[in-house]
């Protein structure tokens, strides 16, 4: 009995018990990012992810700048755009899915090139969206 209790065995344990708290918090974060709720759905391809980027974008008012141009038009010029998108689906350290789509547009009227990243969470919320030009 007096081996059971021993300091090595009750740190061992409460080590153990620590760990598990912890794997318990990430699977619950996990499970939040990852699950929708009522109105909105999971992300099925990257044709799926790219669209709603794109009505992410527009409604987002930090992307229309001076300098950037407005959302409306940059998601047209995409149109025009051979290329325009891709998307990749990865899981992060945490076991959430993310969408990284990137989104770039250069027409003849309009010789800069336009790009924006966003980062989607599995349904389709915002983790990280970021817009550039490049002056060519």
């Amino acid at each position: 009995m007096r081996k059971l209790f021993g300091v090595r065995n009750v740190f061992l344990g409460l080590a153990m018990l620590l760990l598990v708290s912890c794997a318990g918090l990430v699977t619950e974060f996990a499970y939040r990012m990852n699950s929708c709720g009522p109105g909105d759905h999971v992300i099925q391809s990257e044709a799926d992810a790219i669209e709603v980027a794109k009505r992410k974008i527009v409604k987002d008012s930090r992307f229309s700048s001076i300098r950037f141009g407005s959302a409306p038009d940059f998601v047209d010029d995409l149109g025009e755009t051979e290329g325009c998108c891709s998307a990749i689906k990865t899981r992060n350290y945490s076991f959430v899915v993310v969408w990284e789509v990137r989104l770039f547009a250069q027409t003849a009227a309009k010789p800069n090139s336009r790009a924006a990243i966003v980062n989607l969470s599995n349904c389709g919320s915002y983790i990280f969206a970021d817009s550039a030009i490049d002056a060519d």
